[in-house]
């Protein structure tokens, strides 16, 4: 038996550790936040800690994804990393992510009174806001990211995860993690009691609250154990809790509550984007609602790019071109240490005016000695071609989803009278950068606004009125979900939007 200091936030903690044990398997047993974006796959290379003692030699995988630098400097992956003796483990400290809980509602009537907790479980971020429902005002609020992302970035990861180890623990990780947060927002605002909470989510971030087996969500024909639009079994500070309707197995109760927050049934044609880990999509026209999700994965969210991070100090968020000469600033107006959702688009845009990149997106940097790498500005944040190949799977996914809803029913982009993008990555993105690289179609960019979290902020119209309930689950049970993984229209699409070009 050896032993494996870890420090973490100016903190050193010792435990045991057994010969040939992984260090990412140590830090998720004692450090439960410790994310693991790719689930252990050796292919995110996110999982950087600094490792000092006997541990084995680095493998092929870390290698490629380290570089010999950053090994020689005692940098390892996690995930790859064993045991040999005694050694310390030193995490990184990226700061909070500022990820804020923003959005717009359209007027509505509160109906309610006392205080209550509207809640989102996004895979990748989960945001707590407590409410007195009489003003509307928001007493205390608390941002995370997501306690079961250890088991993977993205909802399949989450799923194949509940076979090993457990549904029961990712379900009570959640769990512990909202009563946590919960619990310091009742204590910042002097408030020990709630009359109620709502809590929203995609089905799959749904089913493992619930602690349903999300199983059948990943394979034909995507049964789900519920549809929710009911209360829950568990209670949030003592109080029950209220789960929106789901439409179904990947158009979860998170849209429904982004379809009630950008009013979406108001009239004209609209259609609604949530753009994050999940790119969920809405079209209301004639009364009819047709829906849609397309696996945009975790690349928007810096996940899975190599100098990608959340929007934490230090996180380059805008980049631009002028006169050959490439800016950029960062969160907090802090050194730049890394790229997020935002910054990555602006640095493509730029990339492709300065043809870095082709429509294709090649990557061929003259000025580098490495010339598949293009750095911004001197900032010595850089993105490599594979981070160019990640966003392009992820904007082709989303612009080829819009395109195939409106097709379906025989619409164009320029029959639609207002576009809402959700999300908290779609509430920071420059909507010029986003059309110029085609996340989605240029002639829907005048037509655009930006509702922030649609999901929280359905949630709080759900908590401040009882009535809307009742609205947004027959809402849920009429819309018609469009299945993209069996549309061949989507998948000549989707190759056709792989394009770095207007749309």
């Amino acid at each position: 038996m050896f032993e494996l200091t870890i420090c973490t936030g100016g903190h050193r903690r010792t435990v045991p550790a057994e010969a040939g044990q992984l260090v990412s398997d140590l830090l998720q047993r004692y450090i439960p936040s410790f994310a693991l974006p790719c689930a252990g796959n050796h292919t995110c290379g996110k999982c950087r800690v600094h490792v000092e003692g006997a541990v084995e030699p680095a493998g092929e995988s870390e290698v490629h994804l380290l570089g010999a630098q950053a090994l020689a400097d005692g940098v390892r992956l996690a995930c790859a990393c064993r045991i040999q003796g005694d050694a310390v483990v030193t995490l990184h400290d990226e700061g909070t992510s500022k990820i804020v809980a923003w959005y717009k509602t359209p007027d509505f009537e509160r109906t309610e009174s006392g205080c209550g907790f509207a809640v989102d479980i996004g895979t990748t971020t989960v945001a707590v806001q407590l409410i007195d429902r009489t003003s509307g005002a928001i007493l205390a609020e608390r941002l995370a990211e997501n306690a079961q992302r250890g088991y993977g970035a993205d909802v399949i990861s989450r799923i194949e995860a509940c076979k090993t180890v457990g549904l029961d623990v990712l379900s009570d990780r959640i769990s512990e993690q909202i009563e946590g947060m919960a619990q310091e927002c009742l204590r910042e605002a002097g408030i020990s009691h709630v009359e109620e909470s709502v809590v929203t989510g995609n089905s799959t971030m749904l089913h493992l609250y619930e602690g349903l087996d999300p199983a059948s969500l990943a394979v034909v024909p995507f049964d789900v154990q519920s549809y929710f639009g009911c209360y829950s079994r568990r209670t949030l500070a003592g109080s029950p809790v209220y789960l929106p309707r789901c439409v179904g197995a990947y158009v979860g109760a998170d849209i429904t509550c982004a379809i009630l927050a950008a009013d979406l049934m108001r009239g004209g044609i609209q259609l609604l984007t949530d753009i994050g880990t999940n790119g969920e999509m809405a079209l209301a026209w004639n009364g009819k609602l047709l829906c849609c999700a397309t696996a945009a994965g975790p690349a928007f969210e810096g996940a899975g790019l190599s100098c990608g991070m959340p929007a934490a100090p230090g996180a380059i968020r805008t980049v631009t071109e002028k006169n050959g000469t490439v800016t950029y600033e960062t969160v907090g107006e802090e050194p730049a240490c890394g790229i997020c959702g935002s910054g990555i688009l602006d640095a493509l845009s730029v990339m492709l005016k300065t043809e870095i990149i082709d429509d294709s997106g090649y990557l061929e940097n003259e000025d580098s000695e490495e010339d598949d790498v293009w750095e911004i500005g001197g900032s010595g944040v850089s993105i490599t071609q594979r981070d160019v190949r990640q966003i392009q799977l992820a904007k082709s996914a989303i612009c080829a989803g819009l395109i195939t809803l409106l097709e379906h029913e025989g619409l164009s982009v320029d029959d639609v009278s207002r576009f809402a993008i959700a999300g908290g990555f779609g509430n920071t993105i420059n909507q010029d950068s986003a059309a110029e690289i085609g996340l989605f179609p240029a002639g829907l960019r005048d037509h655009t606004v930006f509702i922030g979290n649609g999901a929280l902020g359905g949630a709080s119209m759900l908590l401040m009125n009882r009535s809307l309930r009742e609205q947004t689950e027959q809402l849920a049970q009429s819309a018609v979900e469009l299945s993209l993984s069996t549309s061949a229209e989507f998948m000549d699409y989707y190759v056709d939007c792989m394009a770095f070009m207007q749309f």
